[in-house]
């Protein structure tokens, strides 16, 4: 009663200074304080980048831990958001306001009072939703349709004190940004009452929870049987982060907590671990063998490269080898073309020798000597005969016999070698 009574005090001697108006919340409890151009008496002209914000404690250069801030330029205005501490007190925050166009800075003093929750949840539901932002759940309208959902579908008692127990950026928590730019980075929220859970919601919990052991679902990873329930109402819900918490793990427990020890919260009642933490002992790390890893790395690769040059290597020697026959097909071929030719012209020299020595020879000579060398001859001019058809004739013993007979009594021996005569000296 002292504390209350002192709170107005307080709030009177504020009122008296200028500041604006005190703000009060309630525990358990998602508060949202929107901060626009009508709190500093300024005029919006329809710009959404005008007006900048900056909010603190006051006297202070932050913010504390369960209030945050965030600029929706959807909106065109900034807000404050949080979860209120289990304890009565008061907060002033100090926001300082940007006008960009002329750079004009205003100040504005704003008390937030904390009061206690007559009736606080005691039961909770987790739900994730991948396609919003945290602005738009400050919209009245689709706020009212995620409760109705639950109101008229799967918690139908909870009809008369349903209400948002935690709100973060999924983000905050630790998502990922979507591929897509256009589309929300995900809301991560809690509706809570006191009314304990229908067997719609447990019977939804059995149905996702073997979902619970992947670490992170995309997006349309699973559809439930409710699922056309929250798409009709405009949300797509991401069932892997689905929960219901009991009266253990109430908003009244942890709403004083921040998002790190929210997260500890949830994930030491989903997986029944204990708070605190326990050093690991080099022993119990478990270890990798990576034969696997090696064998398909390196031998396998390995492997093949040599099969790969035993096949070229044996391409590349067949390949040789019939190029090393052709070759000496060719060398025999000319080598025999070459033994042809000679043999060719020896045999004309040897017609061109004969018919030159037959021509002093008497007509029996000729024949006795034809006779005898007629064996010899006869395989050479065959060879030169059947070789070309365009050399020179075979050896007409006709003519030569008619060439010696017409000649050979005509013949005259060759004159005596030439023998120098030796003079007398006196001579």
């Amino acid at each position: 009663m002292r504390k209350r009574c002192s709170f107005n005090i307080l709030y009177v001697l504020l009122a008296s200074l200028g500041v604006c108006r005190a703000e009060n919340v309630l525990m358990t409890e998602v508060f949202e304080i929107k901060v626009n151009p009508l709190m500093f008496n300024w005029t919006f002209d329809g710009i959404s980048d005008q007006f900048v914000y900056q909010a603190s404690l006051l006297n202070a250069p932050d913010l504390p831990k369960w209030i945050n801030y965030i600029y929706s330029g959807r909106h065109g205005a900034g807000f404050l958001y949080g979860v209120p501490p289990n304890r009565m007190e008061l907060v002033t925050l100090e926001i300082v306001g940007l006008n960009r166009m002329n750079y004009e800075t205003r100040r504005v003093v704003l008390p937030i009072s904390i009061t206690e929750k007559l009736s606080p949840a005691r039961y909770e539901v987790q739900l994730k939703i991948d396609n919003l932002n945290v602005e738009d759940m400050f919209d009245v309208e689709r706020m009212d349709r995620l409760k109705d959902v639950f109101r008229k579908r799967l918690w139908k008692d909870s009809e008369e004190d349903l209400y948002v127990t935690f709100l973060a950026s999924a983000i905050e928590l630790g998502a990922r940004l979507p591929l897509n730019p256009d589309e929300g980075d995900g809301v991560v929220l809690r509706i809570g009452s006191r009314v304990p859970l229908s067997q719609e919601l447990i019977e939804l919990q059995e149905e996702v929870k073997p979902l619970w052991k992947v670490p992170l679902c995309p997006r349309d990873f699973k559809r439930t049987t409710v699922e056309r329930f929250f798409r009709e109402a405009g949300f797509a819900l991401d069932w892997c982060a689905f929960r219901l918490l009991e009266d253990n793990s109430s908003a009244m427990q942890h709403s004083s907590s921040s998002i790190e020890n929210v997260l500890m919260i949830r994930k030491d009642h989903d997986l029944g671990l204990p708070d605190h933490w326990e050093s690991v002992l080099i022993d119990d790390v478990p270890e990798r063998s990576y034969v696997h890893e090696f064998l398909f790395t390196i031998l396998i690769p390995m492997f093949l490269m040599t099969i790969l040059a035993l096949a070229l290597s044996l391409i590349l020697c067949f390949h040789h080898e019939g190029i090393s026959k052709q070759r000496r097909g060719n060398e025999e071929d000319e080598s025999n073309h070459q033994f042809a030719s000679i043999q060719r012209a020896t045999q004309s020299l040897r017609n061109f020798s004969t018919s030159r020595d037959f021509s002093c020879l008497s007509p029996e000579s000729v024949h006795q000597h034809l006779k005898a060398t007629n064996t010899t001859t006869s395989s050479s001019r065959g060879v030169a005969t059947a070789s070309s058809d365009g050399g020179s004739p075979p050896f007409n013993t006709s003519t030569m016999t008619t060439t010696a007979s017409g000649k050979g009594i005509h013949c005259r021996p060759s004159p005596p070698p030439y023998v120098r005569p030796k003079f007398k000296p006196d001579f």
